[in-house]
């Protein structure tokens, strides 16, 4: 799933040095997300992150005092691997050329395959609606937007911010219909994400041909 790596800058308490502390952050913020993808976010306690990680809870304490700070860990992973792939696209060196769906496809559909693989993060849209996490991982959230304005100003240099939050918030909403079957279990048609990325195409095209006048 990560680079095993990752996990390990994100001990809030301490950074392990030796190979056995790194694993066992490894092991913790692995076990969590499994468990929020099964269960919720809200419906799972450090204790059963811990037995799931097969560890004391000490041990989990050792490096997360609470369940906050592994949430705001894996935000940051997240958003930090998205981000890396967003500077990619950015880097394509056609961009400037390509229609707003071209564009927007390659950033939906390398957000919703990310998603796919990994499992969809649902935290990640939960800590909208909590005022506690959203504070703790506002400054992740501003680098992952920046990184997905980023390639749109590329596009365009004429986009307002405000066309930047317009997209970004619908992409967000997207990218969801790319990961959830069960909103339509049995649709063999266009993508769903597909449908909403046009919609949003259709917006950037419209706003920046305005903005150039």
């Amino acid at each position: 799933m990560y680079d095993p790596n990752k996990y390990t800058t994100k001990a809030v308490r301490r950074e392990p040095l030796q190979a056995r502390g790194k694993e066992r952050v490894r092991v913790i913020l692995a076990a969590a997300l499994e468990l929020f993808k099964e269960r919720g976010m809200e419906e799972v306690t450090t204790n059963d992150i811990a037995e799931h990680a097969h560890i004391p809870i000490g041990s989990l304490y050792r490096y997360y005092p609470n369940k906050d700070t592994i949430v705001v860990a894996l935000t940051e992973l997240v958003t930090e691997d998205l981000s890396r792939i967003f500077r990619e696209i950015g880097k394509h060196p056609f961009l400037e050329h390509l229609s707003w769906d071209e564009v927007l496809l390659l950033i939906g559909d390398a957000w919703v395959n990310y998603a796919r693989l990994n499992g969809p993060f649902g935290f990640l849209y939960a800590e909208r609606a909590n005022p506690r996490l959203r504070d703790m991982t506002t400054e992740a959230w501003k680098r992952f937007n920046e990184s997905y304005n980023t390639v749109l100003r590329k596009r365009c240099a004429d986009v307002s911010d405000v066309q930047l939050v317009v997209s970004f918030r619908l992409m967000l909403e997207a990218t969801e219909l790319g990961v959830d079957d069960m909103i339509l279990p049995d649709h063999t048609g266009t993508p769903l994400h597909y449908e909403a990325i046009g919609a949003i195409a259709s917006y950037m095209l419209t706003s920046c041909k305005r903005n150039k006048h």
